[in-house]
């Protein structure tokens, strides 16, 4: 097993020491009240803000603070406009689905989800009112065309947290729900259609409030945000991690990375997954939490590179995870829907397309990848049925064929390949983007973390799996062999990985000292998988340090930048992803 005397670290903070940075109710009273006396004609404040956040506790407490202040306010929320619940699930049906798992992106807005005789009413009661007057809620900011916009953005696996434990619920939802319910709509409704507001209000926000502790929210305002993403975008970043636990989970992270120890264990690093990871501003005292998003909105060109933005838009298209099975249990054997298909039937993009990158392993661990020579599709997908239908378990090496695996392997997992990493590998998972379109064949018969009996989905996957995927086209097409690009004095870049079907590729930079590269225009991600610490140079920016298992983002505006070991007493080995 690799050990490493590095230090991950879990909450990366960016600093830039001009950020005004406050928190809690007393100063975000002081600042609505301070910015409409000097900056407003108008009185009226929207708050808005992002699924997740409690909006009850928040607004009493901030009401409580601007009494202190005997500031008078008249106060307006558009739950009032939502349509009821019952309403709202019948719009939504088609969108939610009867799958437990699957559903199809929302491309409306939520205005759509407004009843309009309520929006009529409310904007009526906003004119007619004079004084301040406080517009709160989801939407809130299209109440308030001109006027002081503060928007309170949470963390979306804060947000996660809070309604695993019923202390939010979805938008429109006036209970609890079953968490996988409720992640679902998150995720095919309410973080799509939030994000399009949030968006919006990027550019006009007059205060960004992280909401991730309803306590003590933290603020900073708006052009000090947008400076700072924008400085951002000029220099090598990461993002924040975060981790879960599941029932084939392993112990190598929790060790490792320090994580808290009372998880069973950790299954999952979100190590570099756009859609749900964040970003920590600090200014060398405190910090402030905003979704990754706000950076590829806003700097798109200068993050992405124009040739991957004109591809993709604001769009982030690779991701890094860590898949966790030292000292678990197999993943379940599985695959990805084919392009047509994830269009098709869920209204996303582009595909699931994988790779496994193997950071250590056990010597006897193993990667399923393609069918066996010898299999029979129609028995494959009988003992499958007979798994689900009739609880009758099988060996999934009957039909599945596996591959030794070994640190620093790469192996290709193209969509339609029915695949999954066995146990005893740390695994960094670097992929597209879209990351919950799993179709599983086999879980053997094993329950979750709360004791429900994991969910197949065997129609999905025998119509996407390619039959073709045997044994000896795995060898040769899905098990590259690494190739030279160039080398020079202790130092060499290698193509570890890639095939006409992926959008990306994967290069290794290895080194003793140190090692010069570009970003071609494109942005590239990086990950320390061997050697204990190294740093990043780059024209006009502080060095940037990287850590062992530590992923990091070099924006396509860097340029060149030069990878320096800090530990050279063990040489460096860096993987590099980019768009082809």
């Amino acid at each position: 097993m690799s050990v490493n005397t590095s230090v991950y670290r879990t909450e990366p903070i960016h600093v830039f020491p001009e950020l005004q940075i406050q928190s809690g109710y007393a100063h975000l009273a002081r600042q609505i009240f301070t910015r409409l006396q000097d900056n407003y004609a108008t009185l009226v404040v929207s708050i808005d803000g992002f699924v997740g956040l409690p909006w009850t506790p928040f607004i009493t407490r901030l009401r409580t603070a601007l009494e202190l202040l005997e500031v008078e306010v008249k106060w307006f929320s558009t739950d009032s406009c939502l349509l009821p619940e019952e309403r709202l699930d019948q719009v939504l049906e088609s969108y939610l689905t009867a799958d437990p798992v699957f559903g199809r992106l929302y491309h409306g807005t939520l205005a759509e989800l407004w009843d309009e005789s309520a929006v009529t009413q409310l904007r009526t009661a906003l004119e007619k009112a004079s004084g301040i007057r406080i517009v709160y809620g989801y939407g809130a900011s299209l109440f308030v065309p001109e006027g002081l916009h503060v928007y309170v953005d949470v963390p979306k696996d804060r947000g996660q947290a809070l309604a695993s434990q019923g202390e939010v619920y979805n938008v429109g939802s006036q209970r609890q729900h079953p968490f996988a319910q409720t992640y679902k709509r998150f995720y095919f409704v309410d973080w799509p259609m939030l994000n399009r507001i949030k968006r919006q209000e990027l550019a006009r926000m007059d205060l960004y409030v992280d909401g991730t502790s309803c306590d003590e929210p933290r603020m900073v305002g708006g052009d000090e945000f947008r400076h700072a993403l924008h400085a951002l975008a000029q220099q090598p970043f990461r993002v924040k991690p975060w981790f879960a636990p599941g029932p084939w989970g392993g112990q190598w992270m929790k060790e490792q990375f320090g994580l808290p120890p009372e998880q069973p264990n950790y299954a999952w690093s979100f190590e570099l997954i756009a859609p749900e990871n964040g970003l920590l501003l600090g200014n060398g005292e405190h910090a402030i939490e905003c979704a990754f998003d706000y950076l590829l909105w806003q700097e798109t060109d200068a993050v992405l590179g124009v040739p991957v933005a004109a591809r993709y838009g604001s769009y982030f298209p690779i991701r890094f995870d860590y898949l966790d099975t030292m000292g678990g249990t197999n993943l379940s054997c599985q695959v990805h829907p084919r392009v047509d298909y994830i269009r098709n039937e869920f209204g996303e993009p582009f595909t699931q397309d994988e790779t496994y990158y193997i950071v250590t392993c056990d010597p006897k661990a193993r990667v399923y990848l393609g069918l066996r020579e010898e299999t029979d599709l129609e028995s494959f997908k009988a003992a499958a049925y007979a798994a689900r239908d009739q609880k009758e378990p099988f060996e999934i090496d009957t039909y599945v064929n596996s591959q030794p695996s070994h640190p620093h392997d790469l192996f290709l997992i193209p969509s339609g390949t029915v695949h999954c990493s066995g146990a005893n590998n740390l695994v960094l998972e670097i992929s597209a983007t879209p990351y919950i379109f799993t179709f599983k064949i086999y879980d053997y018969l094993r329950s979750d973390l709360s004791g429900n009996l994991r969910h197949v989905h065997l129609d999905h996957a025998f119509a996407n799996l390619e039959p073709t995927r045997r044994t000896d086209w795995v060898r040769d097409h899905l098990c590259p062999t690494p190739t030279q690009v160039r080398a020079g004095d202790g130092w060499a870049e290698y193509s570890i990985g890639t095939i006409e079907q992926l959008f990306f590729a994967i290069h290794r930079l290895e080194f003793h000292t140190q090692i010069d590269d570009q970003t071609a225009g494109k942005f590239v991600a990086l990950n320390l998988v061997e050697g204990e610490r190294c740093e990043i140079l780059s024209e006009g920016n502080t060095a940037v340090e990287l850590h062992f298992a530590e992923s990091i983002i070099i924006p396509a505006s860097v340029g060149n930048y030069t990878l320096r070991n800090l530990s050279p007493a063990r040489p460096c080995k860096v993987v590099k992803a980019f768009v082809k």
